[in-house]
């Protein structure tokens, strides 16, 4: 385990704790309960309303045969899941991604950290900004040595699948 996953293990529930304390002391215990559990309906509302407006986009481009701006919701999904969890940290990040002011900085570091990490899956007959998937046949051969005309005698013609 590293020491940076050691403190997010560790160091983040004691900073939640700590807050919590500090903000029970500041404006009492029953206020500080009522905040905490204020994010559950907040955070549900958030990620109910992200739901179904990245459905509405969807649908909106499926009848103008645009690319929908997943990213957006997604964020504000995330920011929902967040003000969900009890803590004021988390609501603090949460709102930061579901406030669409700040959500723009958050959307290209998420957009790139993403296409760096997840593989892109391509379908065929799908228009892609980078290019077409074009549906073809494959080629497989039994040995690479029959091209050669090795050991096994002349070369065999290979034989297709079509997929």
């Amino acid at each position: 385990m590293t020491f940076r996953s050691r403190l997010l293990l560790f160091g983040y529930p004691l900073l939640e704790v700590a807050t919590a304390y500090a903000v029970a002391v500041w404006i009492g215990w029953g206020w500080m309960l009522l905040l905490l559990l204020l994010g559950f309906p907040v955070g549900f509302a958030i990620m109910r309303n992200a739901g179904d407006a990245a459905l509405a986009d969807a649908q909106q481009a499926a009848t103008t045969g645009q690319q929908p701006d997943a990213g957006r919701h997604a964020l504000t999904f995330v920011g929902g899941v967040l003000i969900m969890i009890p803590g004021f940290w988390s609501d603090l990040v949460g709102l930061l991604l579901a406030i669409p002011v700040t959500q723009r900085l958050f959307r290209e570091r998420a957009r790139s950290w993403l296409t760096a990490r997840v593989p892109t899956l391509r379908m065929p007959g799908v228009r892609y900004p980078g290019g077409d998937v074009v549906q073809g046949t494959v080629v497989h051969r039994e040995d690479p040595r029959d091209d050669e005309g090795g050991p096994s005698g002349p070369p065999t013609p290979p034989r297709s699948i079509d997929s």
